[in-house]
Parts: C-alpha cells; structure tokens; sequence
C-alpha cells in the first residue's frame, strides 16, 4: 500500500508475509472448529465481528491508498489513477467476491461439521 519502496526490498521478504497467511488461515479453521465443537458458537461470532470491525477501520484508513493505481514513486508523486479505471481494479473486484464466497462456504461447512459433532 506504498508505505515500503519494492525496489528496496529483497524478493525473499514476501516469504514472511506467505507463512503468516498460511497460519493465520489454518489456525483460524483450527480455532473455529475448536470453539464450535466446545458449543462456544456465540464467541466465535463475537470473535469473527471483531476482526470485521478492525478491517472496516483498516479500510477506511487506508481508502485512498486501495483506490488509487499507481507505482510507488507515482503515488508519491500524486500522479496515480482510479483503481477502476486500469483491468487490475476488476481483478481485485472478481477476486474479492470470490474472497467473500469462500468464507460463506467455510462457515456453512464449519457449522455443520459442529452439528455432526455434537450429535455424535
């Protein structure tokens, strides 16, 4: 979100970022069977319109920065364009629904995995 120049950093540096995704999504898979299996539904919804609330912010935050395409040096510069008006502004648009359609289906698959295990 041009806060760090690209070309100042190394490639490996996105390494970090790849292995803190991969945990937080199975740990957070982890952490929600765990607290539906124990019946702790009503804190998982809490816990889950928690992090919705942080990232609002962190959208509002960051409103400017998201909409704008431009390189580094270019958005520094004031030159860069609505994100909309470049192909990438789509295929963040497409990625997103599909963002949002794989956590609907994580959480169906959640609960009833619950379900099937509290009546066991």
């Amino acid at each position: 979100m041009y806060w760090l120049d690209p070309s100042r950093l190394a490639k490996v540096a996105i390494l970090p970022l790849i292995v803190g995704h991969a945990a937080l999504v199975v740990g957070g898979w982890y952490g929600a069977s765990v607290l539906i299996r124990k019946g702790y539904q009503g804190a998982l919804l809490y816990a889950a319109g928690a992090i919705a609330l942080v990232l609002l912010v962190l959208f509002v935050a960051g409103i400017h920065r998201l909409s704008t395409a431009a390189e580094y040096q270019a958005f520094h510069e004031g030159q860069g364009v609505p994100l909309f008006a470049v192909q990438v502004g789509w295929a963040f648009l497409v990625s997103l629904l599909a963002l949002f359609g794989s956590a609907i289906y994580v959480a169906i698959e959640l609960g009833r995995d619950g379900r099937r295990v509290r009546a066991r």
